[in-house]
């Protein structure tokens, strides 16, 4: 485009500008009025279009699996939070359309009949309710084995009640003086100017003041049984709320209680959003709010010295009866539930299809995010024989793929809603090992991961004892200190000095401290929002607040070299002759480069940084981490990859060069399928087939490193 049409499109543009703005004048009064019902508007939107939003946007891959529910009972749940959802909406609307006259010194509008906003409520519940048995169809016959026209029937008898209730409530409490006077009683503190809206001319309470009270008394008590209800409990198969319970359960609490403080600062101008920001973080302040970890004190664990984990190394490898040893090092990557499988399906994979032996031989696992997940599902069914029994292999993918979202959205509408809103003070604590831990949706999901495990309590501690004895390999959570943005090695073992400026590892910043198997792979998945950045629950002189291991490397990569580099230049290396490096990556690369148009220039203005940061932290990152290990093969092979003898000859000279250890890189990439892989923590039946699937056809796609393994590790 040359300049002379650049200048007569702006001209056209702001001319168009100019003359929107003047017929907008024409409909002030309209205006005004989105003004006074923009939360009910925007929440009423948001039922409307969130399933668009979820399934049919690039963020699919994060939402699309809220939508799909696994049994009946959780699509009646959903139903009825969704008409639940519609009523609040309606009803905070209509309340705010009518009296706005009295309130605002507007021009008056009519009350929305009785009949009208319950078919309201209905529509705007039904597209969130349509697109649930839409994609739950499939996943409700399988999982739960049953007809899903059940849920349907059941939810829309739930959803009636919720209507039939309103109803009874609203017309009987609407005569009740009782009531009335309580409430005249309370707004009478209130300026005069200020009770405009709530009480009329005449001195009685307005339109819908007092249904709206008691609609929120019943929305109090709905919240409040589904705390205890729901609360996630480390039981294996229970019933859990899904999450897109939660999400129509928050905008309901929303469109109450966000409506009603607009409703009330609007008539003095003063911001919403700002006072609502205020009022959170100056509770933030006075209440000290913040997320924590549990970590408690466990005398009777004797913590390793920074030697010991090369020992304990050594002390597995010694099943292997020749004297040259082969080590497996594995580093499992991040990326939410679908790592989590992909890890647990590989190292199983790999188990029966190499024996024992194999796994034996396996040094330690360094994971990241969804990949610490994994690998704590694998351990934790480790035998006293040093490996995970062939009955057990199944489970260890089923409880690797099992829904962590249900408890996520439970965190985020009951404990972290609570603090948000400025109430952080009517959680209770939980007490467990004689320590108090505040709840939040990190600790829900430590508690339904505890379900899924064959030893819940297991710590730090209780897993060193058995790496010790050769039982299990070394576990590495690679986590973030927020802080100073070092690796934070949550481990058994000890790696490093305090002064150490490139990691730091818990044992060395917590010595007198213990913390349980399922927070320590929490840290290491502190994904993005969905599980919080937290710091440890007791006061110690290092209060780190603890972020994902992907943003500093999410393949687990950086500390295995590093590590490797150490343990091969220990005095015991020469035991080792072979390295075998598996490198777990939970989605395929994009190993084509496409022609890319480009995104629009205010697109990139507004999120391009943070899609850059998206971006290098799996491309670059991964770049970064192959050359790493082409350096160390080749360090460790004494320079046998080049051509020219003189160079190899150079190389032999150096002390660092007289190892002649094979390093064997294999990347094991999830395979391209026609399932996009999930962003999310919840998998479907189908997703999890995929997953299964995409193993098989890797075992057949690299049959020849298959049939090398099992010379290196033969029956």
């Amino acid at each position: 485009m040359n300049k002379r049409q650049q200048v007569f499109n702006g001209i056209v543009l702001w001319l168009g500008l100019a003359f929107l703005t003047l017929m907008l004048q024409n409909f002030y009064g309209v205006l005004q009025y989105i003004f006074f019902l923009r939360v009910p508007i925007i929440v009423g939107l948001l039922l409307l279009f969130l399933p668009t939003i979820s399934v049919n946007t690039g963020l699919s891959a994060m939402l699309k699996n809220l939508f799909v529910l696994r049994a009946n009972n959780q699509l009646v749940v959903v139903i009825g939070g969704a008409v639940l959802a519609g009523l609040a909406t309606i009803q905070v609307f209509d309340i705010i359309l009518y009296n706005s006259h009295f309130r605002f010194d507007v021009p008056q509008q009519q009350k929305i009949p009785e009949w009208l906003q319950y078919l309201i409520a209905i529509i705007l519940s039904l597209p969130i309710a349509i697109k649930a048995i839409q994609l739950s169809k499939k996943e409700i016959e399988e999982a739960d084995r049953s007809w899903e026209g059940w849920g349907i029937i059941f939810g829309i008898i739930a959803g009636a009640l919720l209507l039939i209730t309103n109803y009874f409530n609203k017309h009987f409490f609407e005569h009740n003086e009782f009531l009335k006077q309580i409430l005249l009683r309370i707004i009478s503190f209130l300026p005069e100017r200020i009770q405009r809206g709530y009480v009329d001319v005449n001195g009685n309470l307005s339109y819908g003041i007092a249904a709206i009270a008691v609609f929120s008394l019943f929305l109090l008590i709905v919240y409040g049984l589904g705390y205890f209800i729901f609360k996630p409990r480390p039981i294996s198969n229970r019933f859990e709320a899904p999450a897109l319970f939660y999400i129509t359960l928050i905008l309901s609490v929303i469109v109450v209680w966000i409506g009603g403080i607009s409703y009330f600062v609007d008539v003095s101008r003063i911001p919403t959003l700002l006072l609502f920001v205020a009022m959170s973080s100056v509770s933030y302040a006075i209440f000290q709010v913040d997320h924590f970890y549990k970590i408690y004190l466990k005398n009777n664990w004797l913590k390793p010295t920074k030697e010991k984990w090369i020992n304990v190394i050594f002390q597995r490898l010694k099943n292997q009866q020749t004297e040259d040893k082969t080590l497996v090092v594995v580093c499992a990557s991040g990326g939410g539930i679908q790592a989590s499988g992909w890890t647990a399906k590989v190292l199983t994979g790999l188990q029966q299809e190499l024996g024992s032996k194999f796994t034996k031989a396996i040094g330690w696992i360094s994971s990241v995010s969804g990949g610490s997940i994994g690998t704590m599902f694998y351990l934790d069914r480790f035998g006293d024989r040093g490996y995970p029994e062939e009955n057990q292999l199944k489970q260890i993918f089923k409880s690797a793929t099992e829904d962590s979202l249900d408890a996520t959205g439970w965190g985020f509408a009951y404990p972290d809603l609570l603090r948000f809103i400025g109430l952080p003070f009517v959680l209770p604590k939980e007490k467990d090992k004689d320590t108090t831990t505040e709840q939040d949706r990190g600790t829900a999901i430590e508690i339904d991961w505890k379900g899924e495990m064959k030893n819940p309590n297991a710590s730090l501690g209780s897993w060193s004892d058995k790496i010790d004895q050769g039982i299990i390999p070394i576990p590495i959570f690679n986590a973030t200190l927020v802080e100073d943005g070092r690796r934070f090695l949550v481990s058994p073992m000890t790696f490093s000095p305090h002064k150490d400026c490139k990691s730091i590892d818990f044992n060395t910043l917590y010595p007198e401290y213990d913390i349980d198997v399922t927070t320590a792979a929490r840290l290491s998945a502190t994904f993005p929002y969905v599980s919080p950045v937290c710091r440890p629950s007791q006061d110690t002189r290092w209060n780190y607040h603890i972020g994902d291991g992907g943003y500093f490397d999410n393949f687990g990569v950086g500390t295995s070299i590093d590590l490797l580099d150490k343990l091969l230049e220990s005095e015991q290396s020469h035991k080792i002759k072979k390295v075998i490096l598996i490198q777990i990556n939970a989605f395929p690369d994009d190993e084509n480069c496409q022609e890319e148009k480009g995104a629009p220039g205010w697109q990139m203005e507004v999120i391009g940084s943070l899609l850059a940061l998206l971006n290098v932290r799996s491309d670059t990152q991964n770049e970064g981490n192959t050359l790493n290990i082409e350096l160390l093969t080749d360090k460790y092979k004494c320079g046998y990859k080049h051509d020219d003898q003189e160079k190899v000859q150079q190389f032999l000279k150096e002390k660092s060069c007289q190892k002649g250890i094979e390093i064997m890189h294999i990347p094991i990439k999830f395979p391209r399928v026609k399932i996009n892989p999930p962003l999310s923590w919840q998998l479907t039946q189908e997703q999890k087939e995929a997953i299964q699937n995409a193993w098989e056809d890797w075992k057949i796609s690299n049959y020849d490193i298959i049939s090398e393994l099992k010379k290196i590790f033969p029956e």
